[in-house]
């Protein structure tokens, strides 16, 4: 009887173990899922314009930057971002020293936002401005890749 009792409590422990396990893995998998639905990608634009020619002219100092057109205008942008405090690093580093400003949008491209992840961790840990540069020219090629071209 009291062998009985010995394994009834360990097959009750390791149930409730293995309940614990399943349940903490199922909630992890739940809040990746929520924050990733929940995330808030900033453009980090530096004009609009109405003329693709005043844009092209105005945008000529720029080291590199990616434009879109939508009913207000030519949007002129060189960096991307989920975090704010990155806006102010991009800024210096393409020396753009006013008009910048941050245009949030929700971008449901799962690729483009893991990508996106990566090189806001790059850039919140440097401040080597070519590195920042370069980071911010791949992200924008890959925004144009996998977000503007698959919008169409």
């Amino acid at each position: 009887m009291k062998s009985n009792v010995k394994y009834i409590l360990i097959a009750i422990i390791i149930g409730l173990l293995l309940g614990r396990y399943t349940y903490s893995q199922y909630k992890e998998e739940n809040m990746m899922t929520i924050k990733q639905t929940n995330d808030n990608v900033y453009l980090v634009q530096v004009g609009v314009y109405k003329d693709i020619n005043i844009m092209k002219e105005s945008s000529k100092k720029l080291k590199y930057y990616l434009y879109y057109k939508d009913k207000k205008g030519y949007h002129v942008l060189i960096g991307i971002t989920k975090n704010k405090n990155n806006m102010k690093k991009i800024g210096d580093s393409f020396e753009v020293l006013s008009n910048i400003y941050m245009k949030r949008v929700k971008i449901e491209n799962q690729d483009f936002l893991e990508l996106l992840d990566q090189y806001d961790d790059l850039i919140n840990q440097t401040d080597n401005k070519e590195i920042i540069i370069n980071a911010q020219k791949q992200i924008l090629s890959k925004y144009e890749e996998l977000v503007l071209n698959n919008e169409e």
